[in-house]
């Protein structure tokens, strides 16, 4: 009977340590539950930590224990942020989230840990490494060709198709270098950040995509315009890219 004892509880604490051992952090700002559920779907175990919610004084002692960083959608990149006025007058901006995502793609790229960027979070990537942005597409993206990046009335998201460059890690994650996506955004990437390169286009030749020019094994770092975590449940391409995110985790 005691050793049937012993055994369980050993059994219990073994099963305990692995869990532990297999538990990994990961950094955001503004906790989304379509992150969140993006992130679940493919490793449950994952902790995000919404660094707006850390106190300043103790945002270096949780970012040690951090693998990784996702930045989401969200309001506009203030324009300071990439080095411009704000001389449109029409963004709709968050500087406390600006000043503390610039602080975690700081600390990310000094401990080389994976970035995912997704729409606002695909921009300020791009601003930190010294890039820049239009402020808003419609009136200072000039082409030929029309396409809707953003729904006027601001209620619901627009698609439409994009081409992914030939020799792109993403074309390496979809299968696919053409297909449509999901978008909701005025602004956009003009140009790239240093060290990163664009690697996908709209039909108007708008930059839809950008990764780390060297390649993921030097740095995993992409950012894309589209919205993965609101498309994947019917199109599961999208989940590639957080497969292969969390593949790329500090241990």
């Amino acid at each position: 009977m005691i050793k049937s004892i012993l055994t369980a509880v050993l059994f219990i604490l073994t099963a305990n340590t692995l869990y532990c051992q297999s538990k990994k952090y990961v950094a955001t700002a503004i906790m989304k539950s379509s992150i969140v559920n993006y992130v679940h779907a493919i490793d449950s175990n994952i902790v995000l930590i919404d660094f707006m919610k850390v106190k300043k004084s103790k945002r270096n002692e949780n970012f040690e224990k951090v693998s990784g960083l996702i930045l989401s959608g969200g309001r506009d990149v203030h324009p300071s942020t990439y080095g411009r006025k704000d001389s449109l007058k029409i963004c709709i901006t968050h500087k406390k989230r600006d000043e503390v995502e610039l602080y975690m793609i700081k600390e990310a790229l000094k401990d080389s840990l994976p970035i995912l960027g997704i729409c606002r979070g695909h921009q300020i990537l791009n601003a930190s490494l010294n890039g820049d942005l239009y402020q808003d597409i419609p009136s200072e993206y000039k082409t030929d060709k029309k396409v809707v990046h953003r729904d006027p009335a601001e209620q619901e998201y627009v698609y439409h198709p994009i081409e992914l460059e030939a020799t792109s890690e993403l074309l390496r994650l979809y299968g696919d270098a053409n297909f449509e996506v999901n978008s909701f955004h005025h602004q956009a990437v003009k140009i790239h950040g240093e060290g990163m390169k664009i690697v996908a286009h709209a039909p108007d030749g708008l930059n839809e995509a950008s990764e780390w020019a060297k390649g993921l094994d030097d740095r995993w770092i992409i950012g894309v315009q589209w919205h993965p975590e609101k498309m994947y449940q019917k199109e599961p391409a999208h989940l590639n890219i957080m497969r292969d995110f969390l593949l790329h985790l500090r241990p």
